[in-house]
């Protein structure tokens, strides 16, 4: 029987301890040992009748050290914090999947994965470490999702696809098939992206388009976000 901690208390956090139950209804063996989360006024707490075990320090028994860790917070770049520190422990990573998402034979799906219920990942389709479908989500045949990516809520990804690591597809958006979207960027609720997005931007709207260049991004991102801006808008 897996033995499951979900790092986590938050909304998301108790959402997945949802599905796990859920999974475990279903005859999944697995055990929810509880939250491990930072926030000490949560410790000692039950949290939807699940006990808040305390920070990183419950795992110093070696005895919990084959306890499986899900990272359940709806932020990549938290996630992959996490994900590094739960790796310094030497502890190993659990899935949490619904079994209501419909996850295709030929698709292949790396550790830590999150699939809430009704999420669909199609033949072909690959999905790196510690992704997440929220609720609805799709990503068609032969995409491909990079580590740390989420999608929110019925956000859809046509076919061959390619979005890069760290990545937050917003509630609602899709992405027109063979498109890519570049590492570390965030779709806003409702985007139809139909053009290749860059890397670290934030794109919004029908059709998307980045809002602004980032400081942060080299001259050559900077450039690629300009000739799409252009692109994109029509003629006055």
């Amino acid at each position: 029987m897996r033995r499951i901690a979900i790092v986590g208390a938050g909304g998301h956090g108790r959402e997945v301890a949802d599905v796990l139950r859920h999974a475990a209804r279903a005859g999944e063996a697995l055990s929810i040992e509880g939250f491990i989360d930072e926030n000490e006024s949560l410790h000692g707490r039950e949290i939807e009748g699940l006990p808040a075990l305390g920070g990183w320090e419950w795992f110093d028994r070696p005895a919990r050290r084959e306890v499986q860790v899900v990272c359940a917070v709806g932020a990549p770049n938290i996630c992959r914090k996490l994900v590094l520190r739960a790796r310094a422990l030497g502890l190993s990573f659990g899935d949490a999947i619904s079994p209501l998402a419909c996850v295709s034979p030929g698709a292949k799906l790396g550790a830590g994965i999150t699939l809430f219920p009704h999420a669909v990942v199609g033949v072909g389709a690959r999905l790196g470490n510690h992704c997440i479908l929220n609720l609805g989500a799709s990503v068609s045949h032969d995409s491909v999702v990079g580590d740390f990516t989420i999608l929110n809520p019925g956000a859809r990804l046509a076919g061959n696809v390619m979005v890069g690591e760290g990545c937050n597809i917003g509630m609602q958006s899709s992405v027109i098939q063979g498109r890519t979207v570049g590492a570390w960027t965030t779709i806003g609720a409702g985007a139809a992206v139909v053009r290749d997005i860059p890397p670290g931007v934030t794109a919004v709207g029908v059709p998307a388009r980045p809002l602004a260049v980032r400081r942060t991004l080299g001259a050559g991102a900077q450039s690629a976000v300009r000739a799409i801006t252009q692109a994109v808008t029509p003629n006055s």
